[in-house]
């Protein structure tokens, strides 16, 4: 795995010119889990999934993680969670894009672990997209009439690449209907991310406190249906990365 941040400015420099290599960025949040599942679950679900691809792609792929907190101002009732304004963990974000863009990225895929963090940036990623591309795309505006034509000019002739995605949109209905039992999924700490931690971080997960879950529903998790989760979303993401790539 290719980690941002383990290069010495050569390799950095050497590794993104030879290689022309995406980036992948995980996202996520420090917050509570009830009392089953640990505070950093978001971030590092996130993480594990995003180094995972990483080694997958070695060549291809350069990981970085800018962020370990996210958009929880819903959780602040309970000590420990942090959270971040959202105009600054867009910023952040924006600002990160722009310097792996300057550096000579131009394909960025986010990896995001928490679902405060999905309407505010789905909301913003179009508008990053546009201003990226136009900042660093060499483009012929001569012709441009509209708006809407600006818009096509940048979506078919530059090569930057911005997505940003939650894991568990990865899976199809089918498979969500095949593995677990709960009908809200990813859910908070219910069967589905109880599930993903007990395959991914069993150490961390409090299975006596699943027996006293408020929510009801992580007591139907197991490590089995974690691990086909985690295969599913590998999978998943393994097409995309390959398609960006292409």
């Amino acid at each position: 795995m290719k980690n941002l941040e383990f290069f010495n400015r050569n390799q950095a420099r050497d590794f993104i010119n030879k290689n022309k290599p995406m980036a992948i960025i995980p996202t996520g949040s420090v917050e509570q889990h009830l009392n089953h599942l640990f505070i950093g679950m978001d971030i590092n679900s996130a993480t594990r999934i995003a180094e995972d691809l990483s080694k997958k792609f070695p060549e291809d792929v350069l990981f970085y993680r800018p962020l370990n907190a996210g958009i929880a101002e819903h959780h602040m009732a309970f000590p420990g969670t942090m959270t971040l304004r959202v105009n600054t963990f867009i910023g952040v974000l924006t600002d990160v894009v722009n310097s792996l863009i300057r550096g000579g990225i131009t394909k960025i895929l986010f990896i995001n672990g928490h679902g405060g963090n999905t309407e505010p940036m789905r909301t913003a990623m179009q508008n990053i997209n546009l201003e990226m591309k136009g900042l660093h795309s060499e483009l012929d505006t001569s012709e441009v009439r509209t708006h809407l034509d600006y818009m096509e000019l940048l979506n078919n002739d530059s090569k930057i690449d911005i997505k940003y995605t939650s894991y568990w949109e990865m899976h199809d209905k089918e498979f969500i209907k095949n593995t677990i039992q709960d009908d809200v999924w990813p859910g908070h700490a219910g069967e589905y991310e109880t599930s993903v931690a007990l395959y991914m971080f069993p150490d961390l997960v409090d299975k006596e406190a699943i027996k006293n879950d408020p929510l009801g529903t992580s007591s139907d998790a197991t490590k089995e249906k974690g691990e086909a989760i985690y295969k599913d979303i590998i999978k998943q993401y393994s097409k995309i990365i390959s398609e960006m790539l292409s």
